[in-house]
């Protein structure tokens, strides 16, 4: 794919997400500015570039002291602070940025950073608006940070490539500049790869190289080397490059919680002459290996990815760093097995499985190859939508939306075809998936942790799906059913101009707009619609101004970012909303509810459902919660105990009206009572 036409369809990409609005006046090339800036952000969260990475618009102060901030990122464990700016151009036509454009826009990001260091800045901004979350938290965490990273985000072309990445020193802090233009997120979004690729010289760490023993048998199809790295190498590594070291999929760093990361920092303060013997040494994979011309030692490493070993290499970075540790003479062992390139992400993903031993890697790490997405993916190839006239594209693997279009698309009349039958805004990831599911199930909480947390609740949720498990037809229709809800809340989020928070604001307003109506929107009817019903799109305008007023006072002191990740967040808008009902219009819309062979009202019917969404499991722990802490009355635990045997027959016999009343009363009980503890 040439890089004019990957503009147009990132173009395509950044105009479907902003809901198509914006015809070039300020207004609209803002919001088409945070779509692209949603786009890259997401994309190197999954190339593991950033981590949980949040979209904070703040423009101000003097135009030759100006600051402008697109968003931020704080890693747990990586003692760095992300801060990006985007470079946006809605031109059809590719343009250029040059070094005065890179300088400018890195003078801005670099005088917020160093204004963020005082409160009496931070103290001047808005409260609860989004620079002053972004602010305050970048100064509460200011002694952690070791290392800034900047980043340019743009779809214009570097004008001179020397400039994509530099360095330098402020005060405590090491700065890194990294510039992601348009051609560079081409090469991340066409290569398929589940990584930014790493190359590492090793000459730079040891003179000639790193002593090797390598397999010989190139009939196997790949090549394997053991060597010794010096502890060292692993420092630096891990310092420059941090989770971009290990591959997307497998746990990067569980830190020192565990007995093996304690083992590890133990070794290293304690005994570190020791630590080859005790540690189980690392397993890396690379695309390519450069030796001296002996083929004894290996000089470079290219496409460096830790598949095993990253509480190792991570627990020697914090050894140095927090305690000082002398890790001169701390070596590694190394397996590195060189991969070619058409079997990379397979591969990697069975390594992974295979060679984790001190902590088990399940299922639930390995993403986008786990039965579940290939299944959906399957699926969404063959399933068209109604009028047959298009699809929606699961995009499982990062790039294939690209890499199917322009392998279908050769010529423009191919692409038009392409962009007719898979249009971009029925094009959606694994990690789009996550998150429409956990809104609808009720956990904007944990959506607003960002998409790799996100996923990774998700993927708990689903680890037991066997290999070759498929959807059916019905249930792909209620998965693209969320996703059309979920992106119709979004959209309505655009038009209302709710620029604050706005990923936030989203997931809480469907997320409760789900729950009062017990999940009972009738997912099938939105698929055949393509849409939602005006009584939904009306109540959706309706609702999210007031959950924005209502979560927005609710942060009080606290941060607000840090706020709407936690769960007292939603059982404090749960309970603010308490009394508000769904309009007895949208009935029509929702799946019916029998009792004894009658229909029975919409509010009967959504406690009914509410009821219906607890196992017996969840009952019995309701139950016992009761009898143990008296919070419920005797004939409170009955009912309890009735739901949990109804539960534990599949639900053959529904709640009655009066039970169910009752039953969504106790649970409410029980949430508020767990969220307070």
């Amino acid at each position: 794919m040439d890089l004019q036409e990957f503009h147009r369809q990132l173009q395509s990409d950044v105009i479907a997400l902003a809901g198509g609005g914006g015809s070039g006046d300020d207004h609209g090339q803002r919001t088409r500015e945070e779509a692209f800036t949603e786009i890259v952000a997401e994309d190197l969260s999954i190339a593991g570039v950033l981590e949980s990475p949040l979209v904070y618009y703040y423009e101000g102060g003097a135009k030759t002291g100006g600051f402008k901030v697109n968003g931020f990122s704080i890693p747990e464990e990586d003692s760095r602070l992300d801060l990006f700016i985007t470079l946006y151009f809605a031109d059809a036509n590719v343009q250029k940025i040059n070094s005065a454009d890179v300088a400018k826009a890195f003078a801005r990001l670099k005088r917020f950073f160093k204004s963020a260091q005082f409160s009496v800045f931070v103290e001047s901004l808005e409260p609860n608006s989004e620079a002053y979350a972004m602010a305050s938290e970048i100064h509460a965490n200011r002694a952690s940070f070791e290392r800034v990273q900047l980043l340019i985000f743009s779809n214009a072309v570097l004008a001179s490539r020397k400039d994509a990445e530099n360095e330098e020193t402020l005060n405590s802090y090491k700065l890194v500049y990294q510039i992601w233009d348009l051609e560079r997120l081409r090469r991340l979004r066409t290569s398929s790869a589940i990584h930014e690729p790493i190359s590492v010289d090793l000459t730079q760490f040891v003179p000639g190289g790193i002593p090797c023993v390598s397999s010989i048998d190139v009939a196997l199809g790949y090549k394997t080397c053991l060597a010794l790295l010096p502890g060292n190498v692993l420092y630096k590594l891990y310092d420059d490059y941090a989770g971009r070291l290990l591959e997307l999929n497998v746990r990067s760093y569980l830190q020192a919680r565990g007995k093996i990361n304690k083992g590890i920092l133990e070794t290293l303060t304690l005994n570190p002459l020791r630590f080859l013997a005790y540690n189980n040494g690392i397993t890396v994979v690379a695309e390519s290996l450069e030796f001296s011309k002996d083929g004894l030692r290996i000089q470079t490493i290219h496409g460096l990815q830790i598949v095993n070993g990253g509480q190792t290499t991570a627990s020697i970075h914090r050894a140095k760093i927090d305690q000082d540790v002398d890790i001169s003479h701390v070596y590694v062992q190394a397996k590195l097995t060189v991969v070619p390139q058409e079997h990379f992400e397979t591969m990697v993903t069975d390594i992974s499985r295979f060679s984790n031993t001190q902590n088990k890697v399940s299922e639930v790490d390995l993403g986008a190859n786990h039965p579940y997405h290939i299944g959906v993916e399957r699926l969404s190839r063959r399933q068209w939508a109604p009028g047959e006239k298009s699809m929606w594209f699961y995009e499982r693997a990062r790039g294939s939306y690209q890499t199917e279009r322009f392998r279908q698309g050769r010529t423009d009349a191919s692409r038009k075809k392409f962009d007719v039958q898979y249009p971009p805004n029925q094009r959606f990831t694994k990690e789009d998936l996550a998150r429409f599911h956990n809104t609808w199930v009720g956990l904007p909480h944990i959506v607003s942790k960002g998409g790799q947390k996100n996923f990774v609740r998700f993927m708990e949720e689903i680890a037991k799906i066997k290999k070759g498990w498929e959807p059916t037809v019905a249930e792909f229709k209620i998965i693209v059913g969320k996703a059309i809800f979920y992106r119709e809340v979004q959209r309505i989020a655009r038009e209302l101009d709710i620029s604050s928070f706005r990923v936030n604001i989203v997931t809480y307003t469907a997320s409760l707009i789900a729950e009062r109506t017990a999940r009972r929107i009738n997912l099938e009817k939105l698929w055949e619609m393509q849409g939602v019903p005006a009584v939904l799109e009306t109540l959706i305008k309706t609702w999210m101004p007031e959950v924005s007023k209502i979560l927005v006072a609710s942060v009080g002191s606290r941060n607000p970012t840090e706020w709407f990740k936690l769960e007292g967040c939603w059982t404090t808008l749960r309970s603010a909303t308490r009394d508000w009902t769904v309009p007895a219009e949208l009935g029509g819309d929702l799946t019916n509810i029998e009792v004894d062979g009658k229909m029975v009202s919409t509010g009967e019917a959504n406690d009914i459902a509410l009821c219906m969404e607890l196992t017996a499991e969840d009952w019995f722990r309701v139950q016992m919660w009761g009898s143990t802490t008296h919070k419920l009355e005797g004939w409170q635990i009955g009912i309890a105990n009735t739901l949990s045997g109804y539960a534990g027959t599949g639900w053959k016999k529904r709640p009655s009206i009066k039970q169910a009343r009752h039953g969504v009363k106790i649970m409410e009980l029980y949430k508020i009572e767990q969220a307070e503890n």
